[in-house]
């Protein structure tokens, strides 16, 4: 009988239950969620520095590929707002397109410390006119130089960038009417 390797240890971004800053209501928004095509795999993505080859660990995944989690987090933390519609019901419907182009684990070059990276680049349209973009990129500490602490800190960086994303929707939409200003 061969020896049977461990089934992978599997993450996700956990329950999102952290308090958001409270932000005007808004009308219904349809939102876009493109990655890189790397972020479609499940693999925890790690690297050294700004070293052009990132690593995966062996025996961790993700439950979902990343663009899926963190497209839920952020559809989860702007549905606090106002509804968050996969697709336009109008030409007037504003359109988030966001693109996530970072979602990794990076240590120092020493490996005495890590910190989860997310970067994401977000468009607001509304019919044919663009209305802003954001670009955003957020790094939080690991608490431990392993996947499980990669795993924290990219929970942390996206619930961070999933706040300033909400912050700059309800600095560039117009509050849902009946709301005063």
């Amino acid at each position: 009988i061969g020896r049977v390797p461990a089934p992978p240890m599997v993450f996700d971004l956990g329950l999102d239950a952290t308090p958001v800053p409270a932000l005007p209501a808004r009308e219904p928004i349809a939102m876009v969620f493109q990655a890189v095509p790397s972020l479609s795999d499940t693999s925890v993505i790690w690297r050294v520095g700004d070293s052009a080859a990132p690593k995966a660990y062996a025996t961790y995944r993700w439950a979902s590929a990343p663009t899926e989690l963190v497209r839920q987090r952020i559809a989860d933390r702007l549905s606090r707002q106002g509804p968050v519609l996969n697709e336009r019901v109008s030409l007037q419907t504003p359109q988030l397109q966001v693109f996530l182009s970072q979602f990794e684990q990076v240590f120092a070059a020493d490996g005495q410390s890590s910190e989860g990276r997310i970067l994401l680049q977000a468009v607001l349209v509304e019919g044919r006119a663009v209305l802003g973009q954001k670009r955003i990129a957020v790094q939080a500490p690991a608490p431990t130089q392993d996947a499980a602490g990669g795993v924290a800190a990219l929970r942390q960086a996206s619930d961070v960038a999933a706040d300033q994303l909400a912050q700059w929707l309800a600095a560039t939409l117009k509050p849902s009417s009946g709301t005063g200003g």
